[in-house]
């Protein structure tokens, strides 16, 4: 709708981009902590760690380089006047290894999102070897870091996003991966305790849910309950990224812990496809809103469906010639390296039993 010339006065693109970091942050985080607790219990060679790592950062690479490469190329090649649609106004700066190597100053088009999301994935396996360093009280640095992400959210304007570091978005990644960290550990809880939900536990998680949901939509729209208490928002002097990160990783672990309405209306079919071919339409569907044809559409409906129609299309193309191969590949890999920390394991057992002998 922002596409079609509604909703300008919201910046519903900055909060997808919020929400596209909070849950590839929680989900790389659950898996990566989980993998991580079987590891450190099995007691595994710091080989058979390198493997998983390797492991981790292919299967990262091969999820969002690929495409990243193949937009790049193609902007790269296009004639001058096309490049102008998507904000290149001087073809003498294309530098196309600067902007495949992530250079801060060549982070064009829609592309700007992929170095920091990148640059998250070094430090991630270090927070979570880090959290589980501390044992039982890894709940300790969390409260200065809950302190530390609201304060940056309330009081750091992120608007300038095309030459952001990855510090102005940090907050929100680790937003992401502390409610991972709170929802493996309160699994865990779970399930070794064999706890059972109750009638009343259920309400109060439902009302805490209602709650965030309540302040995440009014946040987003920048009104609602601030109108309706009579607290209403000041108008935005400009673009701005709103603060939605806690809330929304908060939702995500209720969800996970008792799942409700809201993630059934989430695992919808048509839903869970356009989460599947997600990544290649906010890539992708520039390349369609900007086509003189479509952009220059003064009625409404038929925008809508001229933008719409051809945007899954093209995404679904993308996702089953390119993202689909490259996680093919990512998989063989990820067994081959699985095989490697087997034979590994193997070898260490021999040995441990040859010296037992001995």
């Amino acid at each position: 709708m922002v596409h079609m010339d509604r909703m300008l006065d919201i910046f519903i693109g900055a909060t997808g981009v919020d929400t596209f970091f909070v849950l590839s942050s929680f989900l790389l985080t659950m898996i990566f902590m989980k993998k991580s607790i079987k590891m450190i219990t099995d007691n595994v060679s710091y080989r058979k760690w390198g493997y998983a790592l390797a492991d981790y950062f292919s299967r990262r690479f091969f999820r969002v380089y690929p495409l990243f490469v193949l937009v790049s190329i193609t902007l790269w090649i296009m004639p001058s006047e096309y490049k102008h649609r998507y904000y290149l106004k001087n073809n003498q700066d294309f530098n196309l290894f600067l902007m495949l190597t992530f250079h801060p100053d060549h982070r064009y088009f829609l592309l700007w999102t992929l170095p920091l999301e990148i640059s998250y994935y070094f430090i991630l396996p270090a927070f979570v070897l880090a959290v589980l360093k501390l044992g039982r009280f890894w709940w300790m640095p969390f409260i200065p870091l809950y302190v530390w992400v609201i304060h940056e959210g309330l009081y750091t304007t992120r608007n300038n996003f095309h030459i952001q570091p990855l510090s102005m978005h940090l907050p929100t990644f680790v937003a992401g991966s502390m409610s991972a960290v709170i929802f493996v550990k309160l699994d865990t809880w779970i399930k070794a305790t064999n706890f059972k939900f109750r009638k009343l536990h259920i309400v109060a998680l439902r009302v805490v849910e209602a709650v965030l949901i309540a302040a995440y939509l009014s946040v987003v729209f920048r009104g609602l309950f601030f109108n309706w208490l009579g607290t209403p928002l000041p108008p935005p002097t400009g673009y701005t990224m709103p603060f939605t990160s806690v809330k929304l990783s908060l939702l995500i672990v209720i969800e996970m812990i008792q799942p409700s309405i809201v993630s059934e209306i989430f695992e919808w079919v048509v839903l869970r496809y356009l989460g599947k071919i997600s990544f290649s339409v906010y890539l992708l569907h520039v390349f369609v809103l900007y086509s003189p044809r479509i952009y220059n559409e003064r009625n409404y409906y038929d925008k809508t469906f001229m933008v719409f129609g051809p945007v899954i299309l093209l995404a679904s193309a993308s996702y089953h010639l390119v993202e689909n191969p490259s996680q093919q590949l990512a998989q063989r890999l990820s067994r081959k390296f699985t095989q490697l920390a087997s034979r590994e394991h193997e070898k260490v057992a021999q040995q441990s039993d040859t010296g037992r002998f001995e």
